[in-house]
Parts: C-alpha cells; structure tokens; sequence
C-alpha cells in the first residue's frame, strides 16, 4: 500500500484532490457538457496527474483506487458545480485562491512521497510537476482545448516547481521540518496570485539569434575597417 511509505494525511490529499477537481468542473461546464461528461472530466482534473505519479513510482499501488473516497469527492463536487455553477462563478477569487493552495498540496504531497519512496531530490521535483498540471494538460486534450500549462500567461507551472523545489531541500536537508510544506504552500500561493494580480506572465519564445549574430559580425566588421 502507498500509504504504508507516506507521511501525507489523508485528509491533505483529499483537500488538494477536491481544490483541483472544482477548475476541472467549471470548465466542463462553460463547455455545455452533460452531467456525464462533467463527472469524467471533474476526476481526470482532480486525480489524473496523481494516478500518474503513482504508476511512475511503481511497486506502491495507485492511491485513488486505494482510497474511492477521493474519486466519490470527485464526483460530488462534479454535481455541486453542475447544478450550482453560477455561484461559484461570484467567487472566482477565492477559487482562484484555492487552485493556488491546491498547487502548493500537489507539490508538498508528492515530493513527500517521491523522497519517502526512495528517489532524489530531481525526480521528486519531475513527479512534482507531473502532477501539479498532469489533470489538466489530458483535460485540454480531451476537449480539444489548447493546453492551459503550455501557453504563455500567468505562473503555474513554474510556481509548483519551484515551491516543490524549495520544499524538496528542506526535507531531504531537514530544514524546519514541521514547517516546510506550509512555507512550500505559502510560496507557490505568493508566486501564482502575484504573477494574477500583477499581471506577470509568461512569452511566447523568441529568436535571438539574428541579435546573437549581429552582436558577434560587429568586432569582425571593426577590425575590418581598421585593416582598410
């Protein structure tokens, strides 16, 4: 059993489980889908990324199956936000609130369990981010949406690596151990709700390599002409 490794609770995952799941239903829902439809999108979202951390992991069993309770949140929050959507729609800054705490749990949990289970502080940061947008990146597929994770815009992503970094040195190096999850989760909430209200985000790429060249052509042409 993967909990027999851990040192997560339960109800830490369940939290982080129920936060992810309700992005997934309100999409699902802007999108017109049935109840159905809600429902599966709603536990790809919340347990998806999860589930693959666990395959990786190997030998520990995959925790959702160990734990139906986390898919049955799933899908009670899939029906809350289904029949009472436009609520949660008045309260988009605290969901945006809570999917910032959800992506800090998501790195807090699975760094602990990547070092519980034996792997490096790289790896550990790898599944990290797997799982912190793994739901949503086969939600978009799914629906045939650009992938939210690989478009330019505000930091997520790069807020669960670098908190799931940050907390992945004070376990290993046992760094204020009682309180570095919760500096993990203060973290990744300062770095996701600043880029949002300050408006950093991330560029689409951008060749240099034409001011590259033209930087380096430039000690070549001045010699040049003092040869001349």
């Amino acid at each position: 059993m993967l909990e027999s490794v851990l040192d997560i609770p339960y109800w830490f995952e369940l939290l982080a489980t129920v936060t992810a799941s309700i992005g997934g239903a309100m999409v699902a829902t802007r999108a017109r889908y049935d109840i159905f439809g809600v429902i599966v999108i709603t536990i790809i979202t919340g347990l998806f990324g999860a589930i693959f951390r666990d395959v990786l992991l190997q030998d520990y069993g995959i925790y959702a199956f160990q734990q139906p309770s986390l898919i049955v949140a799933c899908v009670i929050t899939a029906l809350v936000v289904f029949y009472f959507g436009q609520l949660v729609t008045y309260i988009t800054r605290v969901v945006d609130v809570i999917d910032s705490l959800s992506l800090g749990m998501w790195g807090v949990i699975t760094v602990g369990k990547a070092l519980s289970a034996g792997l490096s502080i790289v790896p550990a940061v790898m599944l990290a981010a797997i799982a912190s947008v793994g739901g949503g990146i086969v939600r978009d597929a799914l629906m045939g949406r650009p992938i939210n994770a690989f478009q330019p815009g505000s930091l997520y992503g790069t807020a669960a690596v670098i908190g799931s970094t940050v907390f992945a040195l004070m376990k290993t190096y046992a760094i204020l151990p009682q309180y570095a999850p919760f500096i993990c989760l203060a973290l990744v909430a300062a770095i996701r709700m600043s880029s949002l209200f300050f408006g950093i985000n991330t560029k689409p790429s951008h060749d240099l390599s034409m001011p590259l060249l033209d930087a380096m052509s430039k000690p070549v042409e001045h010699l040049k002409h003092r040869d001349d």
